[in-house]
């Protein structure tokens, strides 16, 4: 999935659409509902989509659409990739928070660059479609490792030690990290500084706050620290980052 390219993308907000003949496609299409539901006829199974849901249909498989109303807002994606996605055909409420924010970028990148948004566009749809598998990833774990994510995601902006999973689960922390690293392919507190790193993206992007407020909201000691570990993950300080977003 590390190289994917672009072709198409079409945002439709709330305008009827005619129904969509059976056919099979010649490339990847990846299509999210926002608001509403959309009804597929997939290889002739019955798939309807709902408000969060996603579909990744594959090159070659039969596609055919219901006539959409003026209540459904949803997005496509056109794209070719040199291996599949791997990702299933029909992915249930995978459409949170990040990925509304990346869809909203990629609006942003139509309306500034028309007629090339799709070379700028293509990392944005690489990131939703990774953000897809971390949430598919997140569902199948173990009640031991959702309930450690659960914690997380509820205490970004405080300090939390392996000490203090191992007390709010009644494991050990050793184990704790043992069994989390298993369902989710990295340690707690790697995971923990990715979900850090993520919000701060999102509050870097919306320009409300300072860096010192970011980095207290995001769970890091102090700016500095958390200019240093968002620039190890990004690549960027937060400052460039938030430049690169206020310049599109």
């Amino acid at each position: 999935m590390e190289t994917i390219s672009l072709f198409f993308m079409r945002h439709n907000r709330h305008t009827p659409m005619p129904p969509t003949p059976e056919r099979p496609i010649r490339y990847y299409d990846l299509t999210i509902v926002l608001e509403g539901s959309l009804a597929y006829r997939i290889d002739g199974t019955p798939i309807t989509l709902e408000a969060g849901d996603a579909l990744l249909i594959s090159r070659d498989m039969l596609r055919a659409r219901d006539a959409t109303s003026n209540k459904i807002d949803y997005i496509s994606f056109n794209f070719h990739a040199e291996t599949p996605p791997p990702l299933p055909l029909v992915m249930r409420g995978v459409v949170q928070n990040e990925a509304k924010l990346m869809i909203a970028a990629c609006d942003a990148v139509y309306k500034c660059h028309p007629l090339g948004y799709e070379e700028i566009a293509t990392p944005l749809l690489l990131a939703i479609l990774r953000t897809f598998q971390e949430n598919l990833k997140e569902a199948a774990v173990t009640p031991l490792s959702a309930k450690i994510v659960q914690y997380l995601h509820k205490n970004l902006a405080r300090r939390i030690t392996l000490a203090d999973i191992g007390r709010m689960t009644f494991f050990s922390p050793v184990y704790c990290d043992t069994v989390f690293k298993k369902d989710m392919g990295v340690s707690i507190i790697d995971y923990l500084l990715s979900r850090r790193i993520a919000e701060a993206k999102k509050l870097l992007i919306e320009g409300t706050f300072s860096l010192s407020e970011i980095a207290k909201q995001t769970g890091f000691s102090d700016s500095n620290y958390f200019t240093r570990v968002f620039k190890k993950r990004t690549g960027y300080t937060p400052t460039e980052y938030r430049k690169i977003y206020a310049a599109n």
